[in-house]
């Protein structure tokens, strides 16, 4: 996208001069915030009467990070409201990028069945933290959403809105105001993969989040937050 290069060319250029004060604000930031744990790095939700199943896949809001328990992440909520619909398949890793969803998924390929019938892939945090480039964050996607169609069968693939990592309360406000800025962009590189592929769907999130969808980092869903996320989600899985 055109407008996509112009932008991130100028972000590139404001950067620069104010690389060592966001350096210097990230070594702060993972000193300040502990390692939470994640506790759904992989889950395999199976119910008997199950005709469908569901395959979860992504970053560090796949793997549970933020939630007190297994019963509180993201999967597990979603199979609790799809009762006997569906069987859920989770695959999850804290610090994930767009170009590393490949080998997550055939790292776990032995454990997953086939076919799916639907999928929910949760990704773009981690690239606005690393700034990647807007035409490389939609070229792994746009490989992995086919890797995903030619050998699970898969229907239907939802993409949640990239989480709002310009609201984080444990991030100073510069920090925010270039995460968002990137953050922009790589939205606006998954509607524009939407509108080319028919079993895409792109799930917008609400902008506005109360301090108790935080976890106790600041960054990541709490429980609260978790059960927002998948009570938003669960009717685009089963339309």
């Amino acid at each position: 996208m055109i407008l996509n290069r112009i932008l991130y060319f100028f972000e590139l250029i404001l950067l620069i001069p104010i690389f060592p004060i966001l350096y210097f604000y990230g070594k702060t930031l993972r000193q300040k915030i502990g390692k939470l744990p994640a506790h759904s790095e992989f889950l395999a939700l199976k119910n008997r009467e199950t005709i469908a199943n569901l395959l979860i896949i992504g970053e560090s809001t796949a793997a549970g990070v933020g939630a007190s328990r297994k019963e509180k992440t993201y999967a597990y909520q979603i199979y609790q409201l799809l009762l006997k619909d569906f069987s859920v398949y989770n695959l999850g890793k804290n610090g994930l990028k767009a170009d590393r969803l490949k080998r997550l998924l055939v790292h776990g390929k032995q454990e997953l069945p086939s076919p799916f019938h639907s999928a929910i892939v949760l990704i773009g945090a981690n690239d606005c933290f690393k700034f990647t480039p807007p035409s490389k964050f939609r070229r792994e996607l746009k490989d992995f959403f086919q890797l995903l169609e030619q050998t699970y069968e898969i229907r239907k693939i939802i993409v949640p809105s990239i989480p709002p990592v310009n609201q984080f309360p444990a991030l100073p406000s510069i920090i925010r105001f270039f995460l968002g800025w990137h953050r922009n962009m790589l939205v606006r590189e998954i509607k524009s993969l939407v509108q080319e592929n028919k079993k895409l769907v792109y799930k917008p999130i609400n902008p506005n989040f109360p301090k108790e969808f935080f976890a106790a980092d600041g960054i990541h869903p709490s429980d609260l937050g978790y059960q927002s996320m998948a009570e938003e989600v669960v009717d685009s899985i089963r339309q």
